[in-house]
């Protein structure tokens, strides 16, 4: 199955916000050397998940407050996964390794963990908190601000 997504902008900022206690959630997907990793070897730290494309413009334009933010924070008990789809591993690297990012990147080219996921669309982004629980969920691109107001508290 392939996924066939758009990238979308000017949409609400906070798609969802949990109330609910859902379990955990995990994804095993290849890193772009090829090999496996899962989701669930971060538990214990905040992770945001986020999913990209280079083609996708707002994509782009959020990658470095993501770099940025990571940086920041990533003594602090928190890490970034971004999950590359509809590319190839040795685009996303190569994409990657031009614009000098420094967060983790996996690849997911048939897009099939934003599909187990509901997500449809790009950029979309996913906080979890140390035991793996959905926080918050966003589609479109995220800003600084909001990355603040929600990832902060979970870090405290």
């Amino acid at each position: 199955m392939m996924l066939l997504t758009g990238c979308v902008a000017n949409l609400p900022d906070e798609l969802s916000s949990t109330s609910t206690i859902k379990p955990p959630i995990n994804l095993t997907l290849k890193d772009l050397q090829g090999n496996l990793v899962h989701l669930k070897d971060l538990r214990g730290k905040v992770v945001l998940v986020n999913f990209w494309a280079s083609w996708c413009s707002p994509c782009r334009d959020e990658m470095p407050i993501l770099d940025a933010f990571y940086q920041a924070h990533k003594s602090d008990n928190f890490t970034l996964v971004t999950v590359n789809v509809s590319e190839s591993a040795k685009d996303a690297a190569e994409f990657i390794q031009e614009q000098g990012f420094t967060f983790t990147v996996w690849s997911d080219p048939p897009g099939n963990a934003m599909i187990d996921l509901g997500i449809n669309g790009l950029p979309a982004s996913l906080l979890l908190d140390e035991t793996g629980r959905v926080q918050k969920v966003w589609l479109g691109p995220l800003t600084e601000a909001m990355l603040e107001a929600a990832v902060l508290p979970l870090l405290d």
